[in-house]
């Protein structure tokens, strides 16, 4: 933790603070607050301090009532990603809040999130274009299942020239690079189908190369 901050009678967007509530099991200091509308919530002094916290969720909650977000595929995706970023309780905290990433400030807004993104097209889901970096408007995008295991920078061997094994999705990927080109085959569910695969691919790009 840095250097203490008394932050008691504090205004953060609609929170006032009431009290000190001691630290997270992660070591970050709470507060506890009081939202305009009444409710108390304990909230993280980075939350406060970055304005990624101003309300217990009712402001979220209104403006998503508004704008009809809850019927919405990019409701749920802006939720999920909140959750894990910022949520210790998420089942992928551990993999995404806990390891750093984060969720730009202008993005605690899901109208602002929907206008940035839009919605997504089928079988799409948000990606990071770089999987070190957080949530924003540069570095986010919807992808199919096949962009993102390509973009994938976990990728180990398999001892099978052309054919990678993705942990992120426990599937098998194929691909050849033909005169600075490369060429992917779809996501396969079995290391056989892989090596199949990129036979295929050969036969495709090498044999027209090489005509």
């Amino acid at each position: 933790m840095g250097k203490f901050i008394d932050r008691v009678g504090l205004r953060y967007g609609r929170l006032v603070v009431l009290s000190n509530a001691g630290v997270s099991p992660g070591k970050k200091r709470l507060w506890k607050c009081l939202c305009s509308c009444g409710k108390e919530t304990t909230v993280t002094a980075g939350s406060l301090a970055t304005g990624n916290t101003i309300s217990c969720g009712c402001y979220h909650l209104g403006r998503i009532t508004k704008h009809g977000g809850w019927k919405k595929s990019s409701y749920n995706t802006w939720r999920a990603m909140l959750r894990r970023c910022q949520s210790p309780k998420d089942k992928d905290y551990a993999r995404y809040g806990a390891k750093g990433i984060t969720v730009c400030p202008e993005w605690q807004d899901y109208a602002r999130f929907v206008a940035d993104m839009g919605e997504p097209g089928e079988g799409e889901s948000l990606d990071r274009i770089n999987g070190g970096k957080g949530y924003s408007r540069d570095n986010c995008r919807w992808a199919s299942a096949h962009v993102q295991a390509i973009n994938s920078k976990r990728k180990s061997s398999t001892g099978h020239r052309g054919v990678v094994y993705l942990p992120r999705y426990k599937k098998w990927l194929a691909s050849i690079t033909v005169a600075g080109h490369r060429h992917y085959s779809s996501v396969q569910t079995s290391l056989e189908n892989a090596v199949a695969a990129r036979k295929q691919l050969e036969l495709q790009y090498l044999e027209n190369f090489y005509e």
